[in-house]
């Protein structure tokens, strides 16, 4: 039985969860406002002592890489990289776009749609994978220029966020609950045994964040030295 550790990290959901080929095993969420430095490891340990497993019985992590808080992903990644490096472990990079983009194949079952994961970035930003692309797209032009003639599945924070812009896109969607909206430790950790499976599994001294935009600080960093530059 192959047993993976899905952590999750990159919004305001806290997530961890372990689960086998077969079902999830454990799973603790928080949804507030928390700093995930504080809260995400001793999620970690409460979670093995409630289901009785320990990191030795554990095949693999798996860490979600982005998309998404810049801070959030650095807490999860190195979270992930230091219990797998402690196991001489494989960690397995999991971009919350793919791990959503399968849950809504799963969701549409055998209706003919198109699935668009769609996680929030920042004002009118959104992170879309979209014709096998990972894309920073602002969500009024990305609508706009989808086809009409087709029929479509979004998931992801992103469809919160913009439910009122999506609904008003006049472009025939396919709804699904909010609970499928927000990624999980256990849509990760499910995301984690297809590429364990596939042979993604890397050293944890390998494992980087995915960025699709710089982070504001390093933006604000460049400015600041330009400006002292001209002086």
């Amino acid at each position: 039985m192959m047993i993976i550790l899905g952590i999750e990290s990159c919004a305001d959901i806290g997530s961890v969860a372990v689960r086998d080929e077969n079902k999830v095993i454990g799973e603790i969420t928080i949804n507030v406002k928390k700093n995930h430095s504080i809260a995400l490891a001793p999620m970690v340990d409460n979670l093995l002592k409630l289901v009785n497993i320990e990191l030795k019985d554990i095949e693999a992590i798996a860490v979600d890489v982005g998309p998404g808080s810049f801070t959030g992903l650095r807490i999860g990644i190195a979270l992930a990289a230091s219990l797998a490096y402690g196991q001489d472990l494989p960690v397995v990079r999991v971009s919350g776009l793919d791990a959503l983009f399968a849950v809504g194949k799963r969701l549409a079952a055998d209706e003919i749609v198109e699935v668009i994961p769609v996680i929030y970035g920042r004002h009118n930003e959104a992170y879309v994978l979209y014709a096998g692309e990972y894309m920073v797209v602002d969500i009024d032009k990305f609508l706009a220029g989808l086809k009409r003639d087709s029929k479509y599945l979004f998931i992801g924070d992103g469809c919160l966020f913009f439910d009122n812009k999506i609904i008003l896109s006049g472009l025939e969607v396919v709804k699904v609950d909010d609970s499928f909206h927000n990624l999980s430790g256990s849509v990760i950790a499910n995301s984690g045994i297809a590429g364990l499976l596939k042979g993604e599994g890397i050293s944890p001294l390998l494992v980087e964040p995915l960025y699709l935009r710089r982070p504001e600080v390093d933006v604000a960093l460049e400015k600041k030295l330009k400006l002292n530059d001209n002086c």
